[in-house]
């Protein structure tokens, strides 16, 4: 005769628990992309998902942990990006593999405004992300920074840090993305043409480093 099962009651709660917090962020991302930042509040989300307030204040510990959470959920997308570009990326040489790490970067904010500016904008007023949220979000520039090292290494750039110049293009392509999402540019044509003339910029100054 077989055992009959055994209910862990605390492991129940834990799966529902986790079941609750996906259901909370995946209707938070659905109001954040269909209808932007300002219409993020705690009782739309708890409303979309028809649970209380307290509850959701439980689970995120308000707005700011639930900020967070999309913060992070951005971030991952990003990652998923560019892990789709790998194949692509293997078969040119690294410094073409720089453009196409700065084109999907440009791609990614255009397709997800509203994640690009909770991520790196100023969606909520006075968020900040934990240090440890930070740290997690340096890894969707690692790829990059590869990017750099590969260059370097093939002597298609001189040595210098990989790291710094991963910073330089990624300041360089957020004041494009971010003026673009904002509505600054009056031709369509302008933030692609700002595009390649940034890269270009990066690259020249890369390869003649001042004394």
């Amino acid at each position: 005769m077989s055992k009959a099962k055994v209910v862990d009651f605390r492991q129940e709660q834990e799966d529902l628990r986790g079941a609750l917090r996906q259901g909370m962020l995946d209707a938070a991302s659905r109001l954040l992309v269909e209808e932007g930042p300002s219409a993020l509040t705690v009782r739309k989300v708890a409303e979309a998902v028809n649970c209380s307030t307290t509850l959701l204040y439980s689970i995120f510990g308000g707005k700011d942990g639930l900020t967070n959470a999309l913060y992070l959920e951005g971030c991952e997308r990003l990652k998923r990006v560019y892990l789709q570009t790998q194949p692509e990326l293997a078969k040119v040489d690294a410094i073409e593999g720089i453009w196409i790490w700065g084109r999907s970067y440009l791609d990614f904010a255009r397709a997800n405004p509203s994640y690009y500016l909770v991520m790196f904008g100023d969606a909520f007023a006075g968020f900040i992300p934990p240090l440890e949220s930070r740290v997690s979000a340096w890894g969707t520039f690692t790829p990059l920074v590869e990017q750099f090292e590969r260059c370097m290494a093939d002597g298609l750039l001189p040595q210098s840090s990989p790291t710094a110049a991963a910073r330089l293009m990624w300041a360089a392509l957020h004041g494009i993305a971010s003026l673009e999402l904002k509505g600054f540019y009056l031709k369509k044509e302008h933030p692609d043409a700002l595009f390649k003339s940034a890269v270009r910029a990066i690259l020249l100054s890369l390869k003649t480093p001042e004394a």
